[in-house]
């Protein structure tokens, strides 16, 4: 009898036959020779990413001649739909261990990889959504409604003129397309035209889904760009604005919009991505220096019925650390699998670094993880899902930073990964941020924390399953000083995206959703707080909100010159809305001349708890504040444009509680809306434009923003006075506004710097919602006459708070500070990369510290007003 057939010597000895290739599938057999007791598993891989694992174990009696010792070594694979997609792919098979198998097949030929391209019978739905900040956006879907599948990553064909321009792929995350439409998330495409085309007057551009050039639904959009000499005019303008007015970026920054530039937003992270300079240990060491010791980090995985690719590639991760003492601890919650349990015996067989214990029955993430937390053996645990990646550098990377910092709880950023290997939706974050904790478990992955202080935050509680990493967050945090909080600003975690995971879409896990409110509400029971936590709609985030009855009284400024009606609207509604708070207001009336002007003042002045204030005096609103400050009679201080409206009558009630919640609060912020419901307000990002600029100015009022933080109340690190809630002591403390050098513009940005150097925390309220027409007192910053008063109040501010302003840390380095806040991204140098030192103990919210008993009472440096 011929001796049965040979697998290529190339690779490992693998005996088998490849019988069948079909259009959508393949079926052989295939055995390990050298071990022939156990069905032999095999790597499927498609395009380099693994598509699953195929087990040899199909009854093949056809194979009884070969003598073989038994005959269940047959497969069959059918190529996954999301492959049929019209484009070219490549298949291949590897052994476990990743050793590619080539099988011979009856057409003569061997199979190391099969080419394939695959198409469906579908129908085409998308949308050009049109222009956003230069960039043309939409979304696309291809739509099986026999499968039941609405599927992206589909090819658009750009063109103008019948010319073709550029060929995109629709697999951008867009997570709105998919909970409206219940698809892919990966559908969506930007496109920025390039500087080629910038042409006098409009061009149109046809946008097709190919390759049966299907016209998207908003196709063709004609686009306006400047011309060359409209390019070579504003160039020069620029030139000059950059000679003549050093830091007059407002106007530099309106000429610039004209000029779409060639940046990497974030609905372009992939290329970002591919175009960053990969994460290496001398980039990390470059920031955190060397490690002496290397302790032993355990890295625990609950593992439950994984998809197999997903979680051998998981594994595969941590198999590559450059980080060489580390153990993989699996857990087994009760899978009930033979596949999975014989691949687990497999790596644990292989690596004597991986563990693995089978618990008897499925009793939930929290106590597969908490379990291996007892059998954890290193001195910090790493936490990890059984279906996502590690940068190769994020041990090291961890522990570098712990070793530089002293922190017992390190996070990083993290991204998102599809099966195709594809990244998308980053999560930059910001440094520790507690009262952001409360709304929005934003620290997520990765995280690695002090093996004793897991222990000592107890175990993990199975009734907040899908929330269970939240609520031990939070119980770390009651046993810790923000300055053993570390945050590393790198993306070491990629979140796999599954139908079945919250990475897919916000609502995937309402239950998880829930226990999360759950949780935080046990928190705040913990501390002694009362609260109320509830869940913001679909939306895995929450609206945290203290109930506490003191009044001290809140004392209300109130500048205004002229602008009689808008002044009176703007008090009447604070007098007929606000309820359960003692406030008295304070017109500062600043040289008012309209006619009106006297009879408002006597009218108001008579009023029960009104005065008013008159200030003969040129405009300065640091001095005008100031002056309302000395003769206010409460403790706490509400600075207030005279063009901002109320409508809630709990808005001050909310930014009062926010401030007597926690002592540490020294400023309380308002998210302010302009008349068309438009975010003009939402917190102040450091150093974007220069010197500072509002977050999420222009976006929907009801929006989430970037990774909820519009939504959500945060600490930042300064909030705009046009509403803002001062405690006095923590005003006092900062020196009050500068009046000599910062009479107009940036005076709330330097009196929040100078708050934070004072000890005390600067709070966005997300929950106080008030309209603002802004600049309606004094007019535009940058008419002719008040350049050069601009230019000064700017160069102040660089002068005195230059470096604090390149580094806000509650707004990741991967942002550009040169356009809009989050919005684009830029490549950093590792050249430039700064050195972490270990932060000091007074920089944390003191109120959690002092609940768990580490931090016996508050210490502020004082004067610090001329920083």
């Amino acid at each position: 009898m011929a001796a049965p057939p040979r697998a290529s010597t190339a690779g490992p000895t693998i005996l088998g036959f490849l019988d069948r290739i079909e259009e959508a599938s393949l079926a052989g057999w295939a055995v390990d020779p050298g071990d022939m007791s156990r069905p032999l598993s095999l790597r499927v891989m498609i395009d380099g990413q693994i598509a699953d694992v195929i087990t040899c174990d199909l009854d093949r009696p056809d194979l009884h001649q070969l003598h073989l010792p038994n005959t269940r070594v047959g497969f069959h694979f059918a190529i996954p739909y999301l492959y049929q997609d019209g484009l070219r792919h490549v298949l291949s098979l590897a052994t476990m261990d990743g050793q590619k198998v080539t099988l011979p097949a009856r057409a003569g030929f061997a199979l190391p990889e099969l080419h394939f391209c695959l198409t469906r019978r579908v129908h085409v739905e998308g949308v050009l959504d049109g222009l956003v900040d230069g960039v043309v956006q939409g979304w696309a879907l291809r739509v099986d409604e026999r499968a039941g599948l609405k599927s992206g990553g589909l090819r658009i064909l750009v063109s103008t003129g019948g010319q073709p321009l550029a060929e995109l792929l629709a697999d951008q995350f867009r997570a709105d397309v998919a909970e409206a439409l219940g698809a892919d998330p990966c559908c969506g495409f930007a496109w920025t035209p390039p500087a080629s085309l910038h042409a006098n007057g409009a061009k149109t551009f046809d946008f097709h889904v190919m390759p049966d050039r299907i016209p998207l639904r908003g196709s063709p959009v004609e686009l306006r760009m400047p011309g060359t000499s409209e390019r070579a005019r504003i160039n020069a303008l620029i030139e000059k604005a950059d000679d003549l007015l050093r830091y007059a970026y407002g106007l530099r920054r309106d000429l610039r919009a004209v000029l779409p530039a060639e940046t990497f937003c974030l609905a372009r992270y992939r290329e970002w991505a591919a175009q960053s300079q990969p994460l290496v240990p001398a980039r990390i060491a470059a920031r955190y220096g060397a490690r002496e010791d290397s302790p032993l980090v355990s890295v625990i995985c609950p593992v439950y019925r994984p998809e197999q690719g997903a979680f051998i590639a998981a594994v595969d991760s941590v198999l590559a650390q450059t980080y060489g003492n580390w153990e993989l601890i699996l857990v087994d919650d009760g899978s009930d699998d033979a596949r999975l349990t014989a691949l687990l015996r497999r790596l644990a067989g292989d690596c004597e670094r991986i563990r693995v214990e089978t618990l008897p029955a499925n009793r939930g993430i929290a106590a597969a993880t908490n379990r291996a937390i007892e059998l954890a053996r290193g001195a910090f645990i790493a936490f990890f899902d059984h279906d996502d990646l590690l940068d190769p550098c994020a041990l090291d990377a961890m522990m570098r930073a712990q070793a530089a910092t002293g922190a017992r709880l390190l996070y990083s950023d993290e991204d998102k990964i599809d099966r195709r290997g594809q990244v998308s939706e980053p999560n930059f974050k910001p440094d520790f941020n507690y009262r952001l904790l409360l709304d929005l478990n934003y620290i997520c992955h990765l995280v690695v924390v002090d093996a004793a202080l897991a222990r000592e935050a107890g175990r993990l509680d199975p009734s907040l399953d899908g929330a269970q990493d939240h609520d031990l967050l939070l119980r770390m945090v009651e046993r810790l000083g923000g300055h053993e909080i570390h945050h590393v600003p790198e993306i070491l975690y990629h979140w796999r995206i599954t139908e079945r995971s919250t990475a897919a879409a916000g609502a995937a896990k309402p239950a998880a959703a829930d226990a999360g409110a759950r949780a935080v509400a046990a928190h705040l029971r913990r501390r002694g707080i009362a609260g109320k936590t509830a869940r913001r709609g679909a939306l895995t985030c929450y609206r945290t909100s203290f109930v506490i009855d003191d009044d001290p009284g809140v004392s209300i400024l109130i500048p205004y010159r002229d602008h009689i009606a808008m002044t009176q609207q703007c008090v009447a509604a604070i007098r007929e809305v606000t309820a359960d708070v003692s406030c008295e207001t304070l017109l500062l009336d600043n040289w008012s001349q309209e006619a009106d002007a006297e009879r408002f003042a006597v009218e108001q002045g008579n009023l029960a708890d009104t005065r008013v204030l008159r200030i003969p005096e040129p405009f300065n609103y640091s001095r005008i504040n100031n002056l309302g400050v000395a003769a206010a009679r409460h403790p706490f201080l509400l600075f207030m444009n005279n063009d901002v409206f109320v409508r809630d009558p709990l808005w001050l009630r909310t930014m009062l509680n926010e401030a007597l919640a926690d002592p540490g609060v020294g400023a309380v912020g308002a998210k302010l809306l302009y008349p068309n419901g438009m975010v003009q307000h939402a917190g102040v990002v450091l150093g974007v434009g220069g010197v500072a600029d509002h977050g999420f100015r222009g976006l929907p009022g009801d929006q989430p923003g970037y990774i909820a933080h519009a939504i959500a109340s945060r600490e930042v690190a300064a909030v705009t006075a046009a509403c803002m809630l001062v405690r006095r002591e923590a005003f006092e403390a900062a020196g009050g506004f500068d009046e000599a050098d910062l009479t107009v513009a940036f005076n709330d940005v330097d009196l929040c710097m100078k708050i934070r150097a004072a000890g005390y925390r600067i709070i966005y309220a997300a929950d106080v919602v008030c309209e603002h027409r802004e600049s309606l007192s004094r007019g535009d910053d940058f008419d002719d006459s008040k350049v050069a008063r601009f230019m000064f109040e700017n160069e102040a501010m660089l002068a005195r708070w230059g470096r604090e302003l390149a580094v806000d840390p509650f707004y990741s380095p991967h942002f550009s500070r040169e356009g809009g806040a989050y919005r684009d991204l830029r490549v950093i140098d590792p050249a430039t990369v700064e050195r972490v030192a270990p932060q000091p103990p007074e920089r944390f919210p003191r109120a959690v510290a002092r609940a768990a008993g580490t931090v016996p009472g508050r210490k502020r440096r004082r004067g610090a007003g001329s920083a």
